[in-house]
């Protein structure tokens, strides 16, 4: 298994923070995200995919909505 650290790789800190760290193992990848001080939660990648993909479906059909109210 690797683990490595997935950083804010747009700050303009010298070290850009850590956001999550990546989990893989074969084929399973999921993300690592520090909750407290030795506590984490981990969620599988689709997970993380899936509710990415949904909101950029509702980002679309909010765009639908403010382009019909501005119409003529």
């Amino acid at each position: 298994m690797v683990k490595e650290p997935v950083r804010n790789l747009r700050s303009t800190k010298p070290v850009p923070p850590r956001l999550f760290d990546v989990l893989v193992d074969g084929d399973d990848v999921s993300i690592q995200v520090k909750t407290g001080k030795n506590e984490y939660e981990t969620v599988p990648w689709p997970d993380v995919v899936s509710q990415v993909e949904a909101a950029k479906i509702l980002n679309i059909k909010n765009m639908g909505r403010e382009l019909s109210r501005h119409a003529p």
